[in-house]
């Protein structure tokens, strides 16, 4: 999926005496937040994924190519694609199922209750309120709250994600270790 680790700094790690094997620089999110220090200004432009789209499907969107997807991942500070970035519709469901049993108990199961002002109240609290001072989120709601969040990203423009990506693959390779 990613060339990020294409495009990072690899170095020689000594083995043994005799034998090398190159290793890939895990420090490239560094890289990249240093590189992104050089450009004044650089301004993000706000982007809601779509269902079931993934990262190399927008590089290629925004910056036609998708091996720049590791980009979109760095530039919103994504490290766990698995849990960090929004499922599909299908995924979604089966996390509500796995995590909660069923859907139907997930949509049941009030998780928080709120008052007129969105503030977390207790059960008793709630009770003692009227019907349009309170409110309440099920498991299903929250989980489906999380994931549209997790859906709303930032794009760098298409000039520094490619500068961005120039520059790395520029810089010389570090020294064995």
């Amino acid at each position: 999926m990613s060339s990020l680790f294409t495009d990072s700094q690899k170095f020689a790690y000594k083995v043994n005496n005799t034998d090398f094997f190159e290793a890939i620089d895990i420090t490239i999110n560094f890289n990249i937040n240093d590189l992104l220090k050089n450009y004044q200004g650089v301004s993000y432009t706000p982007y809601a994924v779509q269902d079931g789209e993934r990262p190399d499907n927008i590089a290629q969107k925004f910056y036609g190519n998708p091996e720049l997807d590791w980009i979109i991942l760095m530039t919103n500070n994504i490290h766990n694609i698995y849990d960090e970035w929004p499922r599909s519709t299908d995924q979604f469901q089966q996390y509500i199922i796995q995590k909660y049993g069923s859907i139907s108990l997930a949509q049941s199961t009030v998780l928080y209750y709120y008052d007129a002002n969105k503030n977390i109240i207790d059960l008793e609290t709630y009770n003692n309120l009227t019907g349009d001072s309170r409110s309440t989120e099920t498991q299903y709601e929250n989980e489906a709250r999380k994931n549209i969040q997790k859906g709303i990203i930032r794009i760098l423009s298409s000039t520094v994600a490619k500068s961005i990506s120039a520059s790395l693959r520029n810089r010389t390779k570090l020294p064995i270790i």
